[in-house]
């Protein structure tokens, strides 16, 4: 069965049956098919994953009749307890992981300032690195290469701590759902499903800035031993200290 096929059999049963919130629940199944298309599944795959629209329908129908079995107060009060528990190690890890993007962006935004001190010959800082110009250009060079490779691990990490707090936010609802008795929607990817030409794009640039930050660092060193006559050039320049 094909995408609109499925979608357009969804929505019928869905409003003949009256259930109350059909739109939020076609938009959650339109939204899956486009992320597990992103990831090379076909349409048909999906649709024969995702089961039997007419089947679908009726579970959420059966719900808004209260017609599905309830499963009991203890039940539901213990599945409360957990996910409460759980939910206190998802914000511990959700915090740590933001303040791991704070960092990244940090470095990011140091690379670029170390970049323009050195091209730019910035007094202050070649007093504490010195070296000739030319090292000092072709290094600030890679670190820009640096910082756009820093640049694009943060775009990515961003994209998967929004897909894990998507991935949790259905995780809970469908756990909740499965407590009351009720039907859950599809479960979510945990890494984010970007589109294929974003994906290629992030995946070309940080290849490029990797590869281009590695040459400059080593033609940077070979120039600088040369300016240096020594393979030590830090120490001839006394970059550490006497």
């Amino acid at each position: 069965m094909k995408k609109n096929e499925f979608m357009d059999l969804l929505i019928k049963e869905l409003n003949h049956k009256k259930v109350s919130d059909s739109s939020d629940i076609a938009d959650e199944y339109e939204q899956h098919f486009s992320f597990k298309m992103n990831d090379g599944f076909s349409e048909e795959e999906i649709a024969a994953k995702l089961g039997d629209p007419v089947q679908l329908a009726a579970q959420y129908a059966a719900d808004d009749e209260g017609q599905l079995i309830h499963k009991g107060k203890g039940i539901k009060a213990f599945t409360v307890f957990g996910l409460s528990l759980t939910a206190f190690v998802v914000v511990l890890l959700f915090v740590l992981m933001i303040a791991w993007g704070i960092a990244m962006v940090m470095f990011s935004l140091g690379c670029m300032v170390l970049a323009a001190g050195l091209i730019s010959g910035y007094e202050p800082l070649l007093d504490v690195v010195p070296m000739p110009s030319q090292s000092a250009i072709i290094f600030g060079i890679a670190f820009i290469a640096l910082a756009i490779l820093s640049a694009a691990a943060c775009l990515y990490f961003s994209a998967f701590v929004r897909q894990l707090l998507r991935a949790y936010g259905r995780f809970h609802r469908n756990t909740m759902a499965a407590a009351d008795g009720k039907p859950g929607l599809p479960s979510l990817a945990l890494f984010p499903q970007l589109p294929s030409r974003g994906k290629r794009s992030l995946r070309i640039v940080s290849l490029v800035a990797l590869l281009l930050f590695t040459v400059l660092i080593v033609v940077g060193a070979i120039i600088s031993i040369l300016k240096a006559d020594s393979l030590e050039f830090w120490h001839i320049w006394n970059w550490f200290g006497k």
